[in-house]
């Protein structure tokens, strides 16, 4: 005959365990970390911001400031001794004329020494005390080989007239002498006839302007950028002579 032992037989599923809080155990670890990383989190951040409000503005000491200041002030200093070394030669130049220069050759002296080589009278006409004379000469071997005699003439206003005289006229001479400008008109004046050539300014060509007139003895022209009341006044003086 068996026997049995009597009371409650044990429960083949047994219950989970809960914490004394009632929440399971993975949510719980899973919380602790999240609260240390968070903690963690504000340690490392609140120590570098403080930092960076607690830096210093950096300051220059009078010394600094002086040594920066230094070249600029050595600049300006040799600029100031280098005007105050300029100013006495800028005072001691001299100041130029309001007129131009006017060198007063005495034709008529230069006249009587040409006639001992030219082959005809030199022309030195008598143009008034308001004109003078820049130059007089006689060239025995010109660069047109052709002798003759050549005497500028400044007008009052400061307008040159150029005379040249020669007893060895030619067409090619002639040519040269006129620029290659023909004949535009025709003027007597005191007896003489004078044919004018004459050229605006235009392009690359200056105006310019010859009277060629025959005297008794040579040829005569007369050029340059004068009005033609100058042109008349020397023609006249000529035919006087």
């Amino acid at each position: 005959m068996s026997s049995s032992a009597s009371g409650p037989s044990p429960d083949p599923h047994p219950a989970p365990s809960t914490s004394p809080s009632g929440a399971a155990p993975d949510d719980a670890a899973a919380a602790g970390t999240a609260a240390t990383d968070s903690a963690g989190a504000e340690a490392t951040d609140t120590p570098g911001a403080t930092a960076g409000a607690d830096q210093p503005t950096p300051q220059l000491t009078t010394k600094q400031a002086s040594r920066i200041n230094a070249p600029v002030r050595g600049m300006v200093i040799s600029m100031l001794v280098l005007l105050l070394l300029l100013l006495p030669f800028l005072w001691l130049q001299p100041r130029p004329d309001a007129q131009p220069y006017r060198a007063h050759v005495d034709v008529a002296q230069e006249a009587t020494f040409a006639a001992d080589q030219a082959s005809f009278t030199p022309a030195a006409p008598d143009l008034g005390e308001s004109w003078s004379a820049n130059y007089a000469r006689w060239d025995e071997k010109s660069q047109d080989g052709v002798p003759l005699w050549n005497v500028g003439f400044l007008s009052p206003d400061y307008h040159l007239v150029d005379m040249v005289q020669t007893a060895e006229s030619n067409p090619t001479w002639l040519a040269q002498r006129t620029e290659l400008v023909p004949v535009t008109d025709e003027k007597e004046v005191a007896g003489v006839t004078w044919q004018i050539h004459h050229r605006d300014a235009s392009g690359k060509q200056d105006a310019f302007t010859a009277w060629v007139g025959t005297l008794k003895d040579s040829t005569v022209v007369l050029s340059g950028d004068a009005p033609d009341a100058d042109f008349q006044l020397v023609a006249e003086a000529l035919s006087r002579s």
